[in-house]
Formats: C-alpha cells, structure tokens, sequence
C-alpha cells in the first residue's frame, strides 16, 4: 500500500503512541487514622452488605429520631418563653383593669386580671409540659406585684384613707 502525502503511514513509533499503556496505579491509601497534611483521616466504612438475608422477608425499618433542629426549647428557653407570655398578658391585664374599673366597684375589681393570670399560671404548674413556661409568668407576677400593683394599692389605700 502507498501512502499519499496527505496520510502519513504509521510505524512503530506511532503505533506505542496511539495505543493506551496500562492505567496508572491508584495512589496508596494511608491507613485509617492516620496524620494527613489536613489533618486525621476519618476511618473507611464498612463494606455495603444487606442488612438481610436476601432469601427471608425484609426487616422493617428502624424508628425515626426527631431532628435536633426540632426538638423542644430547653427549660431556660420554656422560662424565657414565659415571661414573654406574662409581660404580654400583663399588658392585657392592664388594659381590662381599666376596661372593667367602673362595673366592679371593689378591691377585687382592680385586681382580678392579675389575678387570674396568677392562678392560671399556678395550675400550669400541675403540668410537666408547661411548668417552665408557667414558672416564668409567675417570675412575671411576682416582678408586677412588687415594682406596679403593690405600690399603686399603697398609695390608693392612702388616698382613700382606708
């Protein structure tokens, strides 16, 4: 066969050129555990092998741990919770004390929205579910009572001299 000068012919040189060698060994693998220039080098897993055998019924699957992005706030988190609730309901308190001032004419009157909020608060502590959240409405009340309600029924008693 001749060859044009288009198409040179191939020779042996040509031939080891366009013919793949053997692939390159893989680099070695340091042993588990192992200092690497990074740092440790985690261990390798395990082979995957079934859980099962292949011939008998399918295991079912193990139950689901809750995330921890889902699990519940802490009692630090449940109490913090709870005197928002309290600062909040006793803003509301506020506002009924002085919606319903002139229908109740006694004592009791002025105080029955802190009042209820106390006693809500304290039967929530009957209940593990909401007792940090109650305990920091009671953080609330016990704060109201001494900085707000206390001295206001101080000074109410001195000026109506009773």
């Amino acid at each position: 066969m001749s060859s044009t000068p288009d198409e040179p012919e191939e020779g042996p040189a040509d031939l080891e050129r366009s013919t793949p060698g053997p692939a390159p060994a893989p680099a070695p693998v340091p042993p588990a555990g192992a200092v690497s220039p990074g740092g440790m080098i985690p261990p390798l897993p395990p082979a995957a092998t079934p859980p099962y055998d292949a011939s008998g019924p399918v295991p079912p699957p193990a139950p689901m741990q809750p995330a921890p992005e889902t699990r519940a706030p802490s009692l630090g988190g449940r109490i913090g919770i709870g005197v928002g609730i309290g600062c909040g309901a006793y803003v509301l308190g506020v506002v009924l004390l002085f919606a319903t001032a002139g229908i109740i004419g006694n004592a009791y009157g002025w105080l029955w929205p802190f009042l209820t909020i106390a006693v809500v608060a304290i039967v929530m502590m009957f209940f593990r579910r909401t007792r940090g959240i109650a305990t920091g409405i009671l953080i609330v009340s016990a704060a109201a009572w001494i900085v707000v309600l206390g001295p206001c029924l101080a000074m109410m008693n001195g000026l109506t001299g009773g």
